[in-house]
């Protein structure tokens, strides 16, 4: 009867001749391993992950570079979260600029009507303004109420009027139609004060 021969404990599967292992070494990281005739084990290795073998134990480099990975994302999370906020001030930024040049123009019809005396005329002009007025206002642009007292956070002064019959510091008239976006003022109300 022919005795079955001892194998190899690094458990590459090579049987025991004369209780040398055939991998050429002995491994001890208590691991599978993967021996081949070229291979030699790495007796240093003590990761407790696979042991492949043919390189030295690169247990505490993969954890380095673990780490690098980790941070270049979190980096580029930041840089996506900084430019999408870029973008989006940039955005609102082009346009508050371009309803700013548009603001003139509708001072225009405030100046059109105050010199129009056709009343078909004017209900045309004041028709045209206001689905100017209610388009910007589905964008987020709201005109600022210019009546009552006088709010420096809305309004400019531009004069002030001492023949007025009301309170110190009330609005007598409004010069031009201040503006907001999205609650941000883009145009004061410029507005004349009872002194």
């Amino acid at each position: 009867m022919s005795k079955d021969k001892e194998k190899c404990q690094c458990g590459c599967g090579e049987d025991l001749d004369e209780n040398t292992c055939h991998c050429s070494g002995d491994c001890d990281c208590g691991e599978d391993c993967h021996c081949t005739e070229e291979d030699k084990c790495n007796p240093n290795c003590t990761c407790g992950e696979e042991c492949s073998c043919d390189h030295e134990c690169h247990c505490e480099e993969n954890k380095d570079y673990l780490k690098d990975l980790l941070r270049v994302q979190a980096e580029f999370d930041n840089y996506r979260k900084r430019m999408t906020t870029a973008l989006g001030d940039a955005r609102q930024d082009g346009f508050m600029d371009a309803i700013t040049q548009f603001l003139p123009a509708i001072d225009s019809f405030k100046m059109a009507t105050e010199y129009i005396t056709d009343q078909n005329t004017l209900m045309g002009i004041k028709f045209i303004e206001k689905g100017i007025l209610d388009t910007l206002s589905k964008m987020g642009v709201e005109a600022i109420d210019a009546s009552g007292k006088f709010d420096p956070t809305l309004h400019q002064a531009i004069d002030t009027d001492t023949t007025a019959d009301i309170e110190s510091g009330m609005i007598v008239k409004e010069a031009y139609k201040g503006f907001t976006y999205k609650g941000k003022v883009i145009r004061y109300s410029q507005v004349i004060v009872k002194k």
